[in-house]
């Protein structure tokens, strides 16, 4: 992968944002070595200790923030406001053994909106030794206040595939306000386990996300709907996260404003 470092690093916080994951990851990783490459230059140079510690995810000022998974391995369905606030309770120690202390958020897009505004608060007064990027699928995807505080890049990479059919049933009638059509949709869907509406939820939020930056259209779903369907999709979450009943939640995404 190649990226024109001569002219982004000038900043403490980036936005890396790509469809493809594994493409974002990689763009990411390359950037931090930058950073805690020990000859400062602007390639890093890959042998140094700094570069060799990177690579091998040993690090001791290279901290990766990205969701937590459940007892099955998967990957929960949020970046919670409380890893965000941790990762800015550490930013404010010094790095160890490197001049900068490089911080990577993977899939910043899952991050709700307290995450979003946890984080804004140290990307808006950093500490000087720290550097944060974040990776998204779409940089739209994030609050207007974040983006304008970072270096975005924008990595080629395919489209996401909304994954789950009936979310795209789902944002159809959403857009529409049939909230008849909804409520027999989600009334077929009222024994699912968390897991099951976790995925849902997740789907969900994809399609939303996409919507938001154009790379998908839904019929009737505009830029405000698609906003506050977002933050329904987040009450949600956290009601799902407290062990809520399925049918409660599942009412409630019916009962659209």
């Amino acid at each position: 992968m190649s990226i024109d470092l001569h002219t982004v690093l000038a900043s403490h916080a980036y936005i890396v944002a790509s469809p493809d994951e594994s493409l974002r990851n990689e763009a990411a990783a390359l950037l931090a070595r930058s950073f805690l490459c020990e000859r400062g230059e602007r390639e890093p140079c890959g042998v140094c200790t700094g570069c060799r510690l990177a690579l091998a995810g040993t690090h001791p000022d290279l901290v990766t923030v990205e969701r937590k998974t459940d007892d099955k391995g998967k990957a929960k369905s949020a970046l919670s406001v409380e890893q965000v606030r941790q990762m800015v309770l550490d930013a404010w120690a010094r790095p160890q053994i490197a001049a900068r202390k490089v911080y990577v958020l993977r899939d910043a897009q899952f991050m709700n909106l307290p995450a979003q505004n946890a984080a804004l608060k140290i990307l808006e007064e950093p500490p000087a030794h720290d550097v944060f990027i974040l990776c998204t699928e779409s940089a739209e995807t994030l609050l207007p206040t974040i983006r304008s505080r970072c270096v975005t890049l924008r990595i080629g990479g395919e489209k996401r595939v909304l994954r789950d059919e009936l979310a795209a049933e789902y944002l159809l009638l959403a857009a529409k306000r049939e909230r008849l059509g909804l409520c027999l949709l989600m009334g077929k869907c009222d024994d699912w386990d968390a897991e099951r509406l976790g995925s849902f939820l997740e789907s969900l939020r994809a399609a939303l996300a996409d919507a938001l930056c154009g790379r998908s259209a839904v019929s009737g779903l505009t830029g405000e709907k698609a906003v506050s369907l977002l933050a329904l999709c987040d009450r949600a979450e956290e009601y799902r996260r407290l062990n809520v009943g399925t049918k409660h939640i599942m009412g409630m995404l019916c009962a659209l404003k």
